[in-house]
């Protein structure tokens, strides 16, 4: 089953020197990341309400694979979807 979330769930994420994550906390735990399988940039919107966004799809050395994204405006990581 995968569960997205209409509003995406605030994360810790630890980076690399490339802003790469490397582990993150969610809902308590820490998860290390194994791998990266994807990577991409949104930036869309301009003309309304940006959305500018790094998201990250990858596996933990937990088992799951997640999509997570960092907020370029902000800064802020946030879960956005977790495939179980």
């Amino acid at each position: 089953m995968t569960r997205l979330w209409r509003k995406a769930q605030p994360i810790t994420v630890q980076t690399n020197g490339r802003n790469e994550p490397v582990a993150f906390t969610w809902r308590g735990r820490r998860h290390e990341v194994a791998q990266i399988t994807r990577q991409w940039r949104t930036d869309v919107a301009w003309w309304r309400e940006r959305v500018w966004r790094s998201s990250y799809k990858l596996y933990t050395d937990s088992g799951l694979l997640v999509i997570v994204h960092q907020d370029l405006l902000t800064g802020d990581w946030y879960l956005q979807r977790l495939y179980d």
